[in-house]
């Protein structure tokens, strides 16, 4: 991987160092269009000069910083800078959107089984109550026999008995 990296690192600077040759605009505009990232056009002294990339950066041997290779209108170092915070704010944007969606999605899940327990423990109750209102209404046959059975009377307990 490290390998196929450097031979096509190779190939660009050879590539722009080849293309560095023909850097004889007069005019800015000139100088970017037909260079093609090789040339870049020095405001202090108003001239063409070879440019590597990779190797010149930011700075450039005679001018300094104040120069521009893509466009006349941004210099290197404003375009690089706006191209590191627009992919930092993409990047925060992206880290923002998929801990909003694993947080969300997780507050769902949540309730989900929430939901779900308490309809589980609501079912038990229902059966513990009914199993119990069974048992109720069984015990109270048994006492009702047993009453019948040896004549008492459901009515007043402290009724006198004759």
């Amino acid at each position: 991987m490290f390998g196929k990296f450097c031979i096509v690192a190779f190939a660009i600077l050879c590539y722009t160092s080849c293309m560095a040759a023909n850097c004889n605009g007069t005019t800015c505009s000139t100088c970017v269009s037909e260079s093609k990232l090789s040339c870049a056009w020095c405001n202090v002294n108003d001239t063409c000069l070879p440019y590597n990339a990779i190797s010149d950066g930011t700075k450039l041997k005679n001018c300094g910083s104040d120069f521009h290779t893509v466009t006349c209108v941004v210099s290197p170092k404003l375009l690089m800078i706006g191209i590191g915070v627009a992919a930092g704010i993409v990047v925060l944007k992206i880290a923002a959107l998929t801990i909003w969606c694993c947080c969300c999605r997780g507050k769902k899940a949540r309730k989900m089984k929430l939901k779900k327990e308490e309809s589980e423990y609501q079912a038990q109750r229902d059966a513990i109550h009914e199993k119990h209102a069974a048992s109720r209404a069984e015990r109270q046959t048994k006492h009702e026999e047993i009453r019948m059975k040896y004549g008492l009377k459901k009515g007043n307990p402290y009724e006198r008995f004759d």
